[in-house]
């Protein structure tokens, strides 16, 4: 029996030492602690009786309020002293947010029913150092305290590791489009029907379907039955023979021995209903793909049919080059005409684009600190979308697998509290 209670005492005694090891010195020395950073770590501060922060410094005390009900979020102080509250007018209020990446935002104060107002609004993310700075009776306090949301920190290994791509906030423009289906086409002033200058009999056909020729090339021979004399019929063009319609030993007279077509250039013709025929012009840049995506190719608008087809659409086209042959007469493609072109001031990827507490956020970085900003969007197309406030001109901000930044941010337990 002693000899258990010995063995119970000494394995609560390790137990014990254990913890307070842990204690001392953090977490598992083993855990990658630069990872994934909390938003803050959580500390609780004393609270005022509005509910706000309260900060102390003798017998002269000040709290602080960010009130947004019904009003934009806006900074309120209320001062008391030996711990009642008092209606200051000989007074001096100051207070500095800095803002990660930013610069310092000044706040100035004027009096208000039995509070302190500040003279800016309060923007989110509620994200900042705060340094308050009061003068009163002839005594100067000052306090310093954080006071982060939505931030969290990710070490640039862990950045590479998940995926998370990175761009700078910049100038750019703002791309409408419409999205047209077409099909390529050969153009018919480079087919060429090649036919013999007499009747006769079909003596020798040189190519065949398929065939690439040259101008000036000998395609076939033809004898007249009458004199038995043969002469040679050659390409007027360079090209690719896209058909044949005699063969050896017919006679010919006035059809074609074959046609030639130079597909160095073709056409997309792009079918377009009533509603985006209103928006096309001549001119319009577009950008056709084919259906796999392994190609795509430039080009702008030369002609928009005057009549719309038995189905009640209009034939659009442009010209594209064709040097390697990729785009044969008939495949199916996908065209992205740009209709109007805005220059902004600011533009981001929309793959930045997150969803936190019910806005729209994105990303940006400074260091090896991650924080939401709450952009007020504009105008958007296809990849980008205008920012009108919100985020700064310049920084870097999360595209690909933010997601994975919003993630750790719920894991951490981030929210709207003041």
């Amino acid at each position: 029996m002693n000899f258990f209670r010995f063995l119970t005492i000494l394995l609560l005694s390790v137990s014990l030492s254990f913890t307070a090891l842990v204690a001392a010195h953090g977490d598992d020395p083993s855990e990658d602690h630069d990872d994934h950073g909390s938003e803050q770590e959580h500390v609780e501060v004393a609270k005022g009786p509005q509910g706000g922060r309260l900060l102390t410094q003798d017998d002269f005390a000040v709290e602080v309020i960010i009130y947004e009900t019904e009003v934009e979020p806006e900074l309120r102080l209320y001062l008391y002293q030996n711990g009642k509250a008092i209606k200051a007018t000989e007074l001096k209020l100051q207070v500095t947010l800095q803002r990660l990446g930013e610069p310092a935002e000044l706040i100035n104060f004027s009096p208000e029913l039995n509070y302190w107002l500040g003279d800016t609004v309060i923007r989110e993310p509620h994200s900042f150092t705060v340094e308050i700075k009061a003068s009163y009776q002839g005594k100067n306090y000052q306090w310093h305290y954080d006071s982060f949301e939505g931030r969290l920190q990710l070490s640039e290994r862990s950045v590479q590791k998940a995926g998370i791509e990175l761009e700078q906030t910049k100038a750019g423009q703002i791309r409408t489009q419409q999205h047209l289906f077409g099909v390529v086409a050969a153009i018919p002033e480079q087919q060429v029907q090649v036919g013999a200058a007499y009747a006769g009999l079909v003596q020798q056909l040189t190519v065949k379907v398929g065939d690439k020729v040259t101008k000036g090339q000998l395609v076939a021979t033809v004898q007249n039955p009458a004199s038995l004399k043969s002469y040679s019929v050659y390409a007027p063009i360079s090209g690719e023979v896209t058909a044949k319609y005699l063969s050896v030993g017919s006679k010919v007279s006035e059809q074609p021995l074959l046609e030639i077509s130079d597909l160095s250039s073709v056409y997309i013709e792009m079918s377009a209903f009533p509603s985006d025929t209103e928006m096309l012009k001549v001119g319009d840049g577009f950008l056709v793909k084919d259906l796999h995506g392994h190609q795509s190719a430039l080009s702008h608008i030369s002609y928009i049919a005057p009549q719309m087809t038995g189905g009640h659409i209009a034939r659009a086209r442009g010209v594209i080059a064709n040097p390697d042959g990729h785009w044969r007469p008939g495949m199916h493609v996908k065209t992205d005409v740009t209709v109007a072109t805005i220059d902004a001031p600011l533009v981001i990827n929309k793959a930045a684009l997150q969803q936190w507490n019910g806005k729209t956020v994105i990303f940006i970085r400074h260091g090896d600190n991650f924080e939401i900003r709450m952009p007020q969007l504009g105008r958007a197309d296809d990849t980008q979308v205008e920012v009108l406030s919100g985020v700064p001109l310049g920084v870097q901000y999360a595209t690909t697998h933010s997601f994975i930044l919003k993630a750790d941010l719920m894991k951490s337990g981030a929210s709207h509290d003041h």
